[in-house]
């Protein structure tokens, strides 16, 4: 507990510090004198970016020879500005059908288009003369999307695509891979296209190229060239839509890098090495005062030894000497005997329960079960019953001792008659019934044992008999109405 307010104290020194540092530090006084800064910062850079070695450059001159309908994202799709929805289902009912079923109104795009769909489905060549007349007209569009060179190019065979595109190249939207710009603009998304077709100066690819767009023509710089600067500049330029930004400019999000933040992250860096240190430091605490508590034990256990061998002399003096006494003297001798082959069973137990190893914390001995029923039953002169008689190997002492308690605990607590059924299968089962009933959770939880119940009550309690059947193997069931006490153990 004291190591954990340690901690806490320290974690709240570090935080108080850190606020102390930043409020001791320069800010700017109001919130558009930052934004200022930071623009005047972001027009140096651009400044300086702009003279680096473009990985990829594109003049003015050869984006301006196409024309920008055909370079915007949006010539891909319908536009509806110009048709309506059912203009569009007749031009594409024409297409399946190839032919117009009714005489179409003097729409001069959807004339245009159904004109194309036909000579399409009729595979009936359009000359060079047609595709002139649409770019004169500014009319270059298919109106379900794309351009008219695009939808044609698609149909030709691979000798006369390359005479098509020799005088209609520049009639092609940039999304064709045929299109001159396409290879050089493909690292660049449609998002970014249209951002520089727009005006902006700048753009961030989502591979952190840095697209610049000058008087010049467009400039690509690779991320190893325009991030030292901006790094030497204490500028923080990153793609981000959700980001927390001071200044954003097409889709850069901009901010300064400031001695505080490089602080937060050390102090962080460094509350957490404290923690790590701390819970390490913890775990191996626990662990040497685990060894010491399984040291004292050994010890006690070391100890025990001499005074119980001691014992067994004294014992063994009795027993030579046992006709000679008085009936009286006799039954105390009994005792003694019986006390010493105990404490001398639970010392080797003991010393084997130290060990990581089950087999020796639980050894096993061959017996017969009735006869250890017998020995562990007679005292307490409850009869049993038993399906079949068995020779076994059992961890007779420790499943003694739950047996021990079970049947203390039903003469202390149980009503009625207390019956002993045992099952031996593939599992050992032995089942203690009496006709009370046994306490659900909310009741074990609430109920209050008297003073006396509990001074009379010597078992080791009905939690610790699980545990230790869990340990060698088995379960302990218990079940309500009649109360049921169950030992399962594997054979």
């Amino acid at each position: 507990m004291i190591r954990f307010q340690h901690l806490g104290l320290l974690v709240t020194g570090l935080i108080t510090t850190g606020f102390i540092a930043m409020a001791s530090s320069p800010l700017p006084t109001t919130t558009q004198e930052s934004a200022i800064d930071l623009q005047s910062l972001w027009q140096q850079f651009y400044q300086q970016a702009d003279q680096l070695a473009p990985q990829q450059k594109i003049s003015q001159t050869e984006i301006n020879h196409y024309p920008k309908l055909l370079l915007l994202s949006n010539s891909q799709y319908p536009d509806f500005s110009q048709l309506k929805w059912q203009e569009i289902q007749k031009l594409w009912q024409a297409r399946q059908n190839c032919r117009v079923d009714q005489p179409y109104q003097a729409n001069a795009n959807l004339k245009d288009a159904i004109e194309f769909e036909l000579a399409l489905c009729q595979k009936r060549p359009l000359a060079n003369s047609w595709f002139n007349k649409q770019l004169n007209n500014k009319a270059l569009l298919h109106p379900s999307g794309g351009s008219f060179a695009d939808r044609y190019l698609a149909s030709l065979d691979q000798t006369t695509a390359n005479s098509f595109l020799v005088q209609h190249q520049n009639q092609l939207t940039l999304a064709n891979k045929a299109h001159p710009l396409h290879p050089l603009l493909s690292e660049l998304e449609p998002k970014g296209v249209d951002a520089l077709l727009s005006g902006y100066r700048a753009y961030l690819s989502k591979k952190n190229t840095l697209w610049l767009n000058n008087e010049s023509g467009w400039k690509a710089i690779a991320v190893n060239q325009w991030q030292p600067l901006a790094q030497a500049m204490k500028l923080q330029i990153v793609n981000s839509p959700t980001a927390s930004c001071s200044f954003r400019y097409s889709n850069l999000c901009l901010n300064i890098t400031t001695p505080e933040s490089q602080w937060s992250r050390w102090a962080l860096a460094l509350c957490s090495l404290i923690i790590t240190y701390l819970v390490f430091r913890s775990l191996h605490q626990r662990r040497q005062d685990t060894k010491e508590r399984q040291f004292i034990l050994q010890l006690l256990t070391h100890e025990l030894r001499t005074p119980i061998t001691s014992l067994g002399l004294t014992v063994e003096l009795f027993r030579d000497q046992f006709d000679n006494l008085n009936d009286h003297t006799q039954q105390a001798v009994w005792r003694l005997m019986a006390d010493h082959q105990r404490l001398a069973q639970l010392t080797e137990t003991s010393t084997g329960y130290l060990t990581t190893n089950s087999d020796v914390q639980f050894p096993r001995q061959r017996a017969d079960i009735t006869d250890w029923l017998d020995h562990c039953l007679g005292k307490y002169q409850l009869p049993y019953s038993i399906n079949e008689e068995h020779e076994l190997e059992l961890p007779y002492y420790w499943l003694g001792i739950c047996l021990d308690n079970l049947i203390k605990n039903a003469q202390q607590h149980g009503k009625g008659e207390i019956t002993i059924d045992v099952q031996v299968d593939k599992v050992l089962r032995i089942q203690i019934s009496d006709r009370g009933h046994f306490p659900n959770f909310i009741q074990r939880w609430f109920n209050i044992v008297p003073p006396s119940s509990r001074q009379a009550n010597m078992g080791i309690g009905l939690t610790i008999v699980s545990r230790l059947m869990k340990k060698m193997g088995g379960r302990l069931i218990c079940q309500r109405k009649p109360t049921r006490c169950i030992l399962e153990l594997p054979l």
